[in-house]
């Protein structure tokens, strides 16, 4: 619902208020954050997601939890494949920025971010495979939160450098969002606040 609402306003250009006040507001930090930002775009990208992912897919073949690899192999492709063909249904342009800020600008369409919607599937997939593995509270939560961190990390990199608008970087956390919790659902319907989870077949 959430996506869906943003993705109207994006379409009738009523974002554009919001978009030009964040970027301002995010444009006062840059300076001091440049490496920062930069480590955390680069960390964002396709290539150290899909090798994240295709490590965590070889660990758990190996240790027999292929249930837990076939859900993390469709909640992350599927990000990326989604993310490709939400580009291409809403044609968005990028920011008009000239280059972009420490970055060439990109050439590919806008919305949603595709960094931030790939960190998201791989890193929010990942995080749900801890929880069915059912390690100690704990070590889930430690886990869980240097996820949403890192993520919310490539999405701030994004509009910090000047790559997308605003509007593009939350339509990529609402589309992630969607796409994990309707597989999480599929896979692990139980997986619920205060309910048993149901014991993964291997």
């Amino acid at each position: 619902m959430f996506f869906a609402r943003l993705a109207w306003e994006v379409q009738k250009n009523e974002l554009d208020a919001f978009d030009a006040a964040a970027q301002k507001l995010v444009d006062g930090w840059r300076g001091p954050c440049d490496e920062l930002m930069v480590f955390l775009t680069t960390a964002g990208s396709a290539p150290p997601m899909v090798l994240l992912v295709t490590a965590i897919l070889v660990l758990l073949s190996a240790a027999g939890r292929n249930r837990e690899a076939r859900f993390l192999l469709l909640s992350s492709a599927g990000c990326l494949v989604l993310n490709v063909l939400l580009k291409l249904a809403f044609q968005r342009a990028r920011p008009h920025a000239e280059p972009a800020y420490l970055l060439p600008r990109p050439s590919s369409l806008s919305f949603p971010s595709g960094h931030t919607m790939g960190s998201a599937g791989a890193l929010g997939s990942l995080a749900v495979v801890v929880r069915v593995l059912g390690p100690r509270r704990a070590v889930w939560l430690s886990v869980a939160v240097v996820c949403v961190l890192m993520i919310l990390g490539v999405a701030l990199s994004r509009v910090y450098l000047g790559a997308h608008y605003p509007s593009d970087v939350l339509g990529g956390l609402f589309a992630a969002a969607s796409w994990i919790s309707a597989i999480t659902g599929w896979f692990y319907p139980r997986l619920l606040p205060h309910e048993r989870t149901t014991p993964a077949a291997r």
